[in-house]
């Protein structure tokens, strides 16, 4: 991976989650990181691994291929916002696995060209 699109990654998935509503730590928790590592990924300062990069796509909601940069993929066109002062690691996994379904439901759909 190149620097610009280790960048560019890094961009999105720190709008990503901050489209969410989620801290650096609460999303390093749910994930077993630490911030640290995170921040390395946000700013493009170090490559992701595909299984990592996966369970931030579902946790925010998006696919993977939109953080991979493919142009006809664009955010998600349906959001879930939550609010709330902290959450659990049980609370996180209900709010990915919600969005994940709204994804996939949406791209269903599309498919079915409605």
């Amino acid at each position: 991976m190149n620097n610009s699109f280790l960048k560019s990654l890094g961009e999105r998935l720190q709008e990503a989650r901050k489209k969410c509503g989620l801290t650096q730590d609460q999303v390093a928790k749910i994930l077993g990181i630490n911030k640290v590592q995170l921040s390395y990924y946000e700013t493009g300062a170090r490559e992701i691994n595909i299984t990592l990069l996966q369970e931030l796509a579902n946790l925010y909601g998006y696919s993977i291929d939109y953080f991979l940069g493919n142009e006809d993929k664009k955010e998600p066109e349906v959001e879930i916002a939550f609010r709330a002062d902290e959450f659990c690691e049980e609370d996180l996994e209900t709010i990915a696995f919600a969005k994940t379904f709204l994804r996939n439901l949406c791209e269903m759909r599309e498919l079915m060209g409605r």
